[in-house]
């Protein structure tokens, strides 16, 4: 199974966050900014790093908006936009955290059901989540839009969420957030806001 996904601030239990960077000696507290503008936000560091994000380098901000997850020695932090999805890596086992980064953004436009290349410097191990396909076809116009992205190895599949589709529903409140997935039996759970837990089939034959 693949990861525990978090999504900030709607999904997300810091004490279970901090259970899954603990091992790998990392911590997770949420900060209040002194520019109201800002609002508050998650920082994500080292253990017993300093707690001054405007001296410690290690830092890791993290804003509204924001998913996560902690994929062996890596974090992974997303972010979901119309066009589509920039994704950053970081190696929390090694000394330089910020030099390790590496940015990828899945463009979703030129994306068509099935299996395509995806070429890239990032480790995707079933990689799995959500975003709104704008010109997705739909047998009806209210249906809702979300899309399945899987990415693994230098490949990213997209998979109509046609069960969700096939709901209506409201796009500005009723979406599909956090995902894991078995890749070997192809069974995908989530939840999501409005919708709470669901569980998918997704065909095996997309996902090695």
């Amino acid at each position: 199974m693949t990861p525990i996904q978090f999504h900030y601030s709607y999904f997300i239990d810091i004490d279970k966050f901090n259970a899954e960077l603990s091992p790998l000696h990392w911590s997770a507290r949420l900060v209040d900014s002194v520019n109201t503008e800002d609002g508050e936000y998650l920082v994500v560091e080292r253990l017993l790093a300093a707690q001054d994000d405007n001296h410690n380098p290690d830092a890791i901000r993290i804003d509204f908006g924001t998913f996560l997850m902690v994929s062996g020695q890596r974090l992974y932090v997303w972010n979901r936009y119309a066009d589509g999805l920039e994704i950053r890596q970081y190696q929390l086992d090694q000394a330089d955290i910020q030099g390790t980064m590496i940015t990828d953004f899945v463009e979703i436009g030129p994306l068509v059901p099935g299996i395509q290349p995806h070429s890239n410097k990032m480790t995707y191990e079933h990689f799995v989540t959500f975003i709104r396909k704008p010109d997705l076809v739909t047998r009806e116009d209210y249906y809702e839009k979300y899309v399945i992205i899987y990415l693994h190895g230098q490949s990213v599949t997209m998979i109509p969420f046609d069960s969700f589709n096939e709901t209506g529903g409201d796009p500005l409140y009723m979406w599909p957030a956090l995902a894991t997935l078995d890749p070997y039996t192809g069974m995908l759970h989530g939840y999501g806001m409005r919708m709470g837990s669901f569980s998918e089939q997704l065909d095996v034959s997309q996902l090695v």
